[in-house]
């Protein structure tokens, strides 16, 4: 069950962002995570919850955006989703990962100190 070290990490990131910034408490945070993350939201929302108990992000609001699978054949340039290993165009194996990747803080909403 990685979501749980992975919500951890959000989270210190967070509350260090949190110190620097002056902001007294985080409402909403919105993520982009790749399906190549493997992460299961349920997990996720679940472990994001537990772990922001007791912090500055306690009752924050957790959203989270798919990002689908993208790659780009290094031969002849052929851009495809599927989970497929060679290029749908040529049938190279030879292919570059775009998108699918990432685990990324797209947005947040805070308070501010007054």
């Amino acid at each position: 069950m990685h979501e749980v070290s992975l919500v951890e990490s959000i989270v210190t990131a967070l509350e260090k962002m949190m110190e620097e910034e002056g902001w007294t408490q985080i409402s909403e945070v919105r993520l982009r995570i790749g399906v190549l993350r493997q992460v299961n939201p349920e997990i996720l929302s679940f472990a994001f919850e537990t772990v922001t108990k007791g912090t500055p992000l306690e009752g924050a609001r957790l959203f989270v955006t798919d990002v689908p699978l993208e790659y780009r054949c290094r031969e002849c340039g052929q851009m495809w989703g599927e989970e497929d290993g060679l290029c749908p165009a040529c049938g190279s194996p030879s292919r570059e990962t775009l998108a699918g990747m990432e685990l990324e803080i797209e947005s947040l909403e805070v308070e501010e100190n007054p």
